[in-house]
């Protein structure tokens, strides 16, 4: 299956031969499209789920929610269940080695790949990990994430605050904050409707390495990231 990319995006994607990729994950899409056919407010708006060949990175365009799962990411902030009153909670399937501390949302910029429909400790395609780094693009704006939660097997295309501040410029804002530059107080009810572009590398969890901490997390996924979206042929700019 071939795929157009948004125009607003096609600088960052116009090395990549989408031709080369094909239908991935054939019965997870169908879920997410069926799930959207229900009337639920927040559909996923999938419009593609590839694989490049040689079992190569997963990419698929969607919407983008808010998953405000995690610790609070510092004094005076607060934690998941408090940004999300609704569903948030206080951890996150990915934790920090050797520590075992969980993603923060507000600092760490990770994303959230659905659960298998069989085995919820596993994600719905089979090459992907916790772990794994991954692109997302989202209009004119780029930016590196960690797969780092995991959620409902009907839901694709959701990140974290920190993902969505990453992409500030083209996402909106998905906090309301006491003052502009002041820490998220609670999370808007809204996603990014559409045209996300996520590129998820299989096995690049284990390029991270040695220790991984809340501070060294995010410039780590980034030059991994960086690295093989350009060998993808893709430019991370």
């Amino acid at each position: 299956m071939s795929f157009t990319p948004p125009s607003k995006s096609e600088g960052f994607v116009k090395g990549i031969n989408f031709d080369d990729a094909t239908d991935t994950a054939v019965a997870a899409k169908k879920r997410y499209d069926q799930f959207d056919k229900t009337g639920t407010k927040d559909p996923n708006l999938c419009k593609a789920l590839l694989q490049f060949p040689n079992h190569g990175a997963v990419f698929w365009s969607s919407k983008m929610a808010v998953d405000a799962d995690g610790p609070a990411a510092g004094p005076g902030m607060k934690n998941g269940k408090e940004l999300d009153p609704a569903s948030g909670r206080l951890g996150t399937s990915f934790h920090l080695t050797p520590n075992g501390g969980f993603l923060p949302s507000e600092a760490i910029r990770y994303v959230v790949l659905p659960e298998d429909m069989h085995d919820n400790k596993k994600p719905f395609h089979p090459d992907l990990s916790l772990g794994d780094v991954a692109a997302v693009i989202y209009k004119d704006k780029i930016g590196a994430a960690i797969c780092g939660d995991m959620g409902p097997v009907v839901k694709i295309g959701e990140g974290s605050i920190a993902t969505h501040v990453g992409l500030k410029g083209a996402a909106p804002d998905p906090c309301r904050r006491d003052k502009p530059d002041g820490p998220c107080r609670v999370i808007h009810d809204s996603s990014i409707e559409q045209d996300v572009l996520f590129f998820v590398f299989p096995h690049s969890a284990s390029l991270l390495g040695g220790e991984l901490t809340i501070g060294n997390l995010n410039d780590k996924v980034e030059v991994i990231a960086k690295n093989l979206f350009e060998k993808l042929g893709g430019t991370f700019a």
